[in-house]
Parts: structure tokens; C-alpha cells; sequence
């Protein structure tokens, strides 16, 4: 009863720990997303590849273009006008005539379509894979984040056991202080042995406090992350006495075909080898036909009956011949370009491998810490139930439960630790492996 007693009153000493919002990780992980400039700007990129994407497919589709105009002319044009002859066949007689009217209409449209045009059908191709690209880094983005909300989740659950510990450890060498007192007061122990209770209740309050400090540090750095006001109180929904089995091993294929960061390197070599296709239709020749059509009327008044009507068509055929071997150096530079990004495929899969083996070998080491940390636990909680008894029995002394206090004390942090570079392990696990 005592002990837990002492329990709820380390819980309420922590700032919100038994009141305030209560927040699971699935929570803290959308609210995370939601908040992550990184993941917004990942979105944000997606949308603006969509739009490029639209532009691109708009030099496919034909160019339709109409206009309606009219002028009102002001002033007479006047032009001399051949009226008649000399008799006998002399010069001609000119005479100044209005050639003009007062209002001009006209209406027409025209319809462009290119028939063949390989750099812009390249242009089109280039802008559908590199929205598919923008669409493997979001992913990318927002596993990462997903992965570093879980680490500092679990973090701040590991900081909070260790307050626990270090408080609990105060409030019991205080209490045993206590106890030591009283015998001294009632003269059935030495002051030596008071003033050793004494030191090893005091020198455990800073341990305590920088317990405490460390544990608000990393809840305010997750209420940042997660877009949580700093003053409001909450209350994180996990455990770390619960982590899952060891995974099983997977093999390279399947990794690779499950992370979106490889796969935004492959998007890009196929960027890549469309580019050095496009920068080949540079020397193809395009072709694009068009129709016109055309009416136009001129009358003193507003008379738009009749008109002169005009319609048309036309082929337009350019062929690329001399460019000042700009078009060679481009080709080359792409070329090149695509034999990096090749390259960086090739050593993201050998980095990778390794990854993945490191990764393992860490989880396996951490898996067995975790149970030789639970074994040591167990041990020190009876050595130091049997040190209380025999200080309390007068078997034994102030410094043999000081040593038993510390050696608990360790044991209940090994283990939490264990569990939380498990955990760490796990997650870098779940990033490497594609998991979600």
C-alpha cells in the first residue's frame, strides 16, 4: 500500500500526467502528418507536377482562336478614279472618289493542330513520370515523418519511466530516512547511521530533477511536432512493456519493390531516359496543319447581309537543320545525367542490403537485451527486498541498501532502455523495409 502510494504521488507530480487530453500514437502521428511543413511542401510539389502535367498535354490538343472586330471610320479615304477619256483616245480622266465606308465588320477563327511534333509528345511523357516521381517522394517524406513521430512518441514514454524510477528512488530513501531517524531519536541506531540515510535520500533529489527537466523537454518537443499548444496538458496513451515479436527476414527484391525512396530513384532514371529522348526529337522534323475561316463586310449603315467569306487550310512542315551543334552537347549532357542516376540506383541497392543486415543485427541484439535486462530486474528487486528486511532487522547496513537501491535502480532503466533501443530498431525496421 505504501508503494502505491507513493506511485500516485509521483504520477501527479508530473505535469499533466493524470489529467489533460489523452493522445494514443495513431493520434500523435496524424496530428504530426498534419502539421509537418516537410509533408506540405511534398503535397504542394505533387500538385504543382499535376499542373505541369496539364500544360504539357495542351501542346497536344489543337489551338482554337476566334475574333469579332469592328471600326468605325471617321474619315473618307479618297482615291483618284479613272472616269472616261478625251475623245480621239487621249489620257484618261482621274476623278477623287470615296473608296472607303463608314462602318468595317469582320469575323473569323482559326483551328492550329500539331500532326507531329516529337519534342512535344516527349515533353508530355516527361511530365506524366514526373508526377509519378513527386508521388514516390511524398511517400518517402511522410514515412520519415512517420518514423520519427513513433521514435520521439516512445521517447517521451521511456523519459517518464525514467522520472519514475528516479523519483521512486528518492521517495524511498527518503522514507527510509525517516525510518533511520526515528531509531536514532529512540536511540536504537547510531548517528552515523542517520547521517548516511540523510546523504542517500539527498543525493538523490537532482538525479530526480534532471529526470523531470529531460521528460517535459522531449513532451514539449513532441506538442511542437504534433502542433499541440505548449501549456495545454496531455496525456500519452502507450506503454513500453508492449513491442512486437522480431520480424522475419525479407529479401532484397520485395524491399526494394516496398520503399518509395527507391522507387522515386527509379522514377527518375525513366526521367532520365525520357529526357535523353526528348533532347533526340530535337533534331526531327514537326509538322502542324491549320484552318481558317474568315468573313469581313464594309456598308455606310449596319447592314451585315452578304460579306466576302475566306476559308483555308494549311500544312506547315519544319526540319531542323543547323543549330550550331547545341543539340549534340544537349543529347550528350543527358546522357551523361543518366548514367549517374543509373549509378545511384546501383549503390542505393548495395546501401540498402547493408542497411537492412545492420538493422536486423541491431533488432536481434536489442531483442536479447531485453530479456537479459528483465532477468538482472528481477534479481535486483530481491536483493533489494532482502537488503530492506536486514537494514530493518539491523543485519545489515545504511551502505549495503544504498548499494542494493542503486543497483535496482540501474536494472529498472537497463530494462526500459532495452525496450525503448527495441523499439527505435523496430521502427528504423518498418522505414527500411517499406512497412507503413
Amino acid at each position: 500500500m505504501k508503494q502505491i502510494l507513493n506511485i500516485i504521488l509521483i504520477l501527479i507530480s508530473l505535469n499533466g500526467l493524470l489529467y489533460g487530453e489523452t493522445f494514443s500514437l495513431k493520434q500523435i502521428m496524424e496530428l504530426v502528418e498534419s502539421n509537418s511543413k516537410d509533408l506540405n511542401m511534398a503535397q504542394t510539389e505533387r500538385k504543382l507536377a499535376a499542373v505541369q502535367e496539364d500544360l504539357a498535354r495542351s501542346a497536344v490538343l489543337p489551338m482554337i482562336a476566334g475574333n469579332v472586330d469592328y471600326t468605325r471610320n471617321f474619315l473618307g479615304i479618297e482615291q483618284p478614279v479613272p472616269v472616261g477619256s478625251i475623245d480621239g483616245g487621249g489620257p484618261l480622266v482621274y476623278q477623287d472618289m470615296v473608296v472607303n465606308n463608314d462602318n468595317d465588320f469582320s469575323f473569323g477563327f482559326s483551328v492550329q493542330q500539331k500532326i507531329f511534333d516529337m519534342k512535344v509528345f516527349r515533353a508530355l511523357e516527361a511530365s506524366q513520370q514526373y508526377r509519378t516521381l513527386t508521388g514516390s517522394v511524398y511517400k518517402a517524406t511522410r514515412q520519415g515523418i512517420t518514423t520519427a513521430s513513433k521514435k520521439i512518441f516512445y521517447q517521451v514514454l521511456l523519459l517518464q519511466e525514467v522520472y519514475l524510477v528516479k523519483k521512486a528512488t528518492e521517495q524511498n530513501a527518503y522514507d527510509n530516512y525517516l525510518v533511520v531517524k526515528n531509531k536514532y531519536e529512540n536511540e536504537l541506531v547510531s548517528e552515523l547511521d542517520m547521517l548516511q540515510a540523510e546523504v542517500n535520500w539527498k543525493i538523490k533529489i537532482p538525479d530526480s530533477t534532471q529526470a523531470e527537466k529531460n521528460y517535459n523537454l522531449a513532451l514539449s518537443h513532441l506538442k511542437h511536432m504534433a502542433g499541440i499548444k505548449l501549456e495545454e496538458d496531455i496525456l500519452l496513451q502507450g506503454s513500453l512493456l508492449e513491442y512486437p515479436e522480431l520480424p522475419a527476414r525479407k529479401n532484397l527484391s520485395e524491399i526494394l519493390a516496398s520503399r518509395p525512396d527507391y522507387q522515386a530513384l527509379i522514377n527518375e532514371k525513366i526521367l532520365r531516359e525520357i529526357n535523353i529522348e526528348a533532347k533526340m526529337a530535337e533534331f526531327y522534323p514537326s509538322l502542324s496543319a491549320s484552318l481558317t475561316y474568315g468573313w469581313q463586310k464594309s456598308d455606310d449603315g449596319f447592314d451585315l447581309g452578304e460579306g466576302t467569306k475566306v476559308l483555308s487550310a494549311g500544312l506547315s512542315l519544319t526540319i531542323p537543320v543547323f543549330y550550331g551543334g547545341s543539340r549534340f552537347a544537349l543529347l550528350e549532357e543527358a546522357k551523361l545525367e543518366s548514367n549517374i542516376t543509373n549509378t545511384t540506383v546501383l549503390k542505393k541497392e548495395e546501401d540498402v542490403q547493408i542497411q537492412i543486415n545492420n538493422i536486423f543485427l541491431t533488432l536481434k541484439e536489442a531483442r536479447g537485451l531485453i530479456d537479459s535486462a528483465d532477468t538482472t530486474l528481477k534479481v535486483a528487486e530481491k536483493v533489494y527486498s532482502l537488503s530492506e528486511t536486514s537494514v530493518n532487522n539491523g543485519l545489515a547496513t545504511q551502505l549495503d541498501l544504498k548499494d542494493a537501491s542503486l543497483n535496482l535502480e540501474g536494472a529498472q532503466l537497463n530494462y526500459y532502455t532495452a525496450i525503448f533501443d527495441y523499439l527505435n530498431a523496430y521502427f528504423d525496421w518498418q522505414e527500411a523495409t517499406g512497412m507503413r
